[in-house]
C-alpha cells in the first residue's frame, strides 16, 4: 500500500466516526507513526509502506477513531522545545501549561529552588531545567506510574531533577523553595461527566478533586507558608471560573495573590506571593 492509498484509508474511517476535520487527524497520526514531516510525506504519495507498517497504522487510525487522543496512540506529545513521552498513566501537556512555565522561569531566581507538585510526566520540571540550567528542580506525583514516565522524560533530556513520590506535602516536609509550581487536579466531578470523549482516556485521578475541583489547591495552599522562602511565590493552573475563588482563598492564608490571563484573555493562573 501507498502513503496516498493509506491515508485515504485513514480519512475514510475517521470521517466514518463523525470526525470534522479527519484529514487533519489522519495527517497527524500518518506523520508521527512514519517519523517523516507531513510536507515531506506530502511530495512523496507513492512511497511504498510495507504490509506490518500498513496494519500497524490502520489499527492506529481505528484507536484514533474510538476518540483514544493521539497523543496516546503515537506515544509523545510536544510541549515547548520537547517532545515527551506520554501513556494513559498521566495527563497530556496542554499548550496552557507552557504558558506557566514561561511565567515560572521569569519569576525563579538565580540558582533558585523550585518545586514542581503534581509533575505527571514531568513536563513543566523537565522544560525549567532544559531552559534554566541553574534551576536546582524537585517534582513531585501521588502516582508511582506517573513518576515513572517524568523520570524517563528526564533521563531523555538528561535533566538533573529530584524525583519524589509524594500526596501534596507529604514527604516534603523540611523542604522550602522559592517556587512552586502546580497543575493539580481541578475539574469537578460534575464537570467532569460532561467532557470530551478524549478526556475519559485520561486519568482522572490526576483531573479531578473534591469540593468542586477546589480541594487539593486549598489543602495545598494551607501548608504552603512552610514551604516557601521569604519572598517565595507559588503559580497554579486552574479554571478561569475558579481563579477568584483561589486568589481569596490564598488571602485568607496571608499571601499576595494575582491573577494571570492566558494568551486567549482567560484567567488561567494565580500566583501567590510570600511577602
Amino acid at each position: 500500500m501507498t502513503a496516498a492509498e493509506l491515508r485515504k484509508a485513514g480519512v475514510e474511517i475517521l470521517k466514518s466516526a463523525g470526525f470534522d476535520a479527519p484529514r487533519h487527524e489522519c495527517d497527524y497520526l500518518l506523520s508521527g507513526a512514519l517519523g517523516m514531516p507531513l510536507l515531506e510525506l506530502c511530495l512523496v504519495p507513492a512511497l511504498e509502506i510495507a504490509a506490518p507498517q500498513c496494519d500497524r497504522i490502520l489499527e492506529m487510525f481505528r484507536r484514533r477513531a474510538q476518540h483514544e487522543p493521539a497523543q496516546y496512540i503515537l506515544g509523545s506529545a510536544p510541549f515547548r522545545e520537547l517532545e515527551l513521552t506520554v501513556t494513559q498513566a498521566v495527563l497530556i501537556p496542554r499548550p496552557e501549561t507552557e504558558e506557566l512555565v514561561t511565567l515560572a522561569l521569569k519569576l525563579a531566581p538565580v540558582n533558585g529552588k523550585v518545586l514542581d507538585m503534581g509533575t505527571g510526566s514531568g513536563a513543566i520540571p523537565i522544560a525549567l531545567k532544559y531552559e534554566r540550567p541553574d534551576l536546582q528542580l524537585t517534582a513531585s506525583d501521588l502516582s508511582p506510574e506517573a513518576l515513572k514516565i517524568a523520570q524517563l522524560n528526564a533521563g531523555r533530556y538528561q535533566t538533573d531533577i529530584e524525583f519524589i513520590h509524594s500526596d501534596l506535602w507529604q514527604n516534603l516536609s523540611e523542604r522550602s523553595f522559592d517556587l512552586v509550581t502546580a497543575n493539580l487536579p481541578y475539574v469537578s466531578e460534575e464537570e467532569y461527566k460532561e467532557c470530551s470523549k478524549e478526556i475519559f482516556f485520561e486519568p482522572v485521578m490526576a483531573l479531578t478533586a473534591p469540593h468542586n475541583g477546589l480541594a487539593l489547591m486549598e489543602k495545598m495552599i494551607s501548608e504552603l507558608h512552610a514551604h516557601l522562602l521569604p519572598g517565595g511565590a507559588a503559580i497554579f493552573e486552574l479554571s478561569h471560573t475558579q481563579n477568584p475563588m483561589i486568589c481569596a482563598f490564598g488571602r485568607s492564608m496571608n499571601f499576595k495573590a494575582e491573577s494571570v490571563r492566558d494568551l486567549e484573555g482567560k484567567a488561567r493562573f494565580v500566583i501567590l506571593y510570600k511577602e
